[in-house]
């Protein structure tokens, strides 16, 4: 015992000496805020040093926590450059390896799921934490209730019958529930919402997965206010096969920011193919993918073919399923990465098969407003504006420098009065029209939800501007209890 406390103090001393302990000032913080941000920075030493539960924290040399009055500074002054190095560290770094895994780090972290389950989770990283709890609405549906005039006409992904006779177990009303590692988005992609320890306690201690917690919030008018070390990502997979070549949508402005109808990966026609055996990387082969899927009106979807350049495993961050891997997974697990795999590629998915990263959002509570990062795959890695201000890290394990990033600070508005367009093509464009903004969305997080007025949504009657410069304080956010930038509040709180 003597040895832990001494090392316990040893980390204390060299934490306290290393960190950036200054206060952020911001409108949006009062006095009372910023103390207890320091003071929780002391507390939760002993919390990051618990690695027995298998938790693996974000780790050091990628910006996370650091020179955070600078970082403020930036924000408040529209400094792209240094908010944009910012963010790629923030990628790069939650895109790293756990040890022995095989999986970024992010995978030893508990889902969404987990934190929003009726029991007591225990700690983040043990086996009951991750363990399965969902209704089998995936996160496109629970994206879509709160919308009003917002109408992207998104597909229809029925379940293939051979998924459904083979677990119908974890099926609710045409449904996958969430696995245990993964969750069901509703279509290809592979979605996995990961939650920081900080983030997972806080939601589990302060109850603010119960609905009764957030009525009786919202009665005495309290909006939630989440710890610094709050950090929530939403990454998508998508199934490649080991043998052949696995076609892939790749984003090339398909559409133009004025595009009021559906963009999804559906209705790309530019490709591109990979091939695990490295056999045809830099050869123009055709692929195809898109397979058992309806239209909005519920009529099949052609299957998309395309000459597409041939890509290798090496330019994607991937893991290849091993045994182990199936062995741990839940039949939800199997039952997501099996559907996404017949209606990618019309096969099955297994062992010796792949998972690619093809985007994720990265979410922090580093500052009072947030920080919002998103990030996708693409074949042109160092063209464009998303490509601009992106750092040397010599450290970074694994190609995050292929994808493209985009940003979403609480920066001053634009010459228009607005905010800039901010978008995922992955993850926005199965839910969202191009022009709409990560900030304009996330600050509208609340209780209640609905698509009245007085109620908080993607989009309602008190404030329907998709890209209106808003902050908490805005005239049409203040009949709601603002949960602090997180949908995943409002979006799956539980009765009692």
């Amino acid at each position: 015992m003597m040895n832990r406390y001494c090392i316990l103090l040893l980390l204390c001393l060299l934490i306290w000496g290393c960190n950036d302990t200054s206060v952020v000032e911001s409108p949006q913080t009062s006095k009372a805020e910023q103390t207890e941000v320091v003071v929780e920075e002391e507390v939760e030493v002993a919390v990051d040093v618990k690695v027995e539960t298998g938790y693996i924290p974000f780790p050091k040399g990628y910006g996370y926590m650091e020179n955070l009055g600078a970082l403020q500074k930036a924000t408040d002054e529209g400094n792209r450059k240094i908010i944009r190095e910012h963010a790629w560290k923030l990628w790069a770094g939650i895109m790293q390896p756990a040890e022995g895994l095989g999986w970024p780090l992010w995978y030893t972290w508990s889902n969404t799921t987990a934190a929003f389950k009726a029991e007591n989770s225990g700690k983040v990283g043990d086996e009951k934490s991750k363990s399965n709890a969902s209704s089998g609405e995936s996160l496109k549906t629970k994206n879509l209730k709160n919308m009003v005039n917002v109408d992207t006409k998104t597909p229809n992904y029925d379940l293939p019958q051979t998924v459904i006779d083979k677990y119908s177990g974890v099926i609710t009303d045409g449904s996958i529930k969430d696995g245990a590692n993964f969750q069901n988005n509703g279509d290809i992609m592979v979605a996995t919402e990961s939650l920081s320890q900080q983030a997972m306690d806080n939601i589990r201690e302060k109850e603010l997965y119960l609905t009764s917690t957030l009525d009786a919030l919202h009665a005495k008018n309290e909006p939630i206010n989440l710890v610094s070390k709050f950090i929530v990502t939403k990454h998508m997979y998508w199934p490649v096969k080991a043998e052949g070549i696995t076609g892939v949508p790749v984003w090339k402005d398909n559409f133009p920011d004025t595009f009021p109808g559906y963009a999804g990966y559906e209705v790309w026609d530019t490709l591109v193919g990979i091939d695990p055996s490295g056999e045809q990387i830099g050869n123009t082969v055709k692929v195809e993918f898109l397979y058992g899927v309806k239209d909005y009106e519920k009529k099949p979807m052609s299957t998309v073919t395309a000459e597409a350049k041939v890509y290798g495993l090496d330019d994607f961050y991937y893991h290849k399923i091993t045994q182990d891997d199936w062995d741990s997974f839940d039949e939800a697990d199997k039952g997501i990465l099996d559907a996404a795999s017949y209606w990618a590629n019309n096969q099955p998915i297994g062992v010796g098969d792949y998972l690619i990263s093809i985007a994720m959002h990265v979410n922090t509570r580093e500052l009072p407003s947030w920080t919002l990062q998103s990030v996708w795959w693409s074949d042109e890695p160092d063209k464009g504006q998303y490509a601009a201000n992106r750092p040397e890290l010599p450290q970074a394990t694994g190609p995050w420098d292929h994808y493209l990033l985009t940003d979403d600070y609480a920066v001053p508005p634009n010459d228009k009065g607005e905010l800039d367009i901010a978008v995922n093509p992955y993850i926005e464009g199965v839910i969202h029209p191009i022009a709409t903004s990560c900030r304009n969305c996330h600050v509208r997080a609340g209780w209640p939800t609905g698509s009245t007025a007085g109620t908080a949504g993607y989009q309602n009657p008190d404030c329907p501007g998709l890209l209106t410069y808003l902050t908490p304080e805005s005239p049409c956010l203040e009949k709601i209890t603002l949960t602090d930038y997180s949908w995943i509040i409002p979006d799956r709180a539980i009765s009692e």
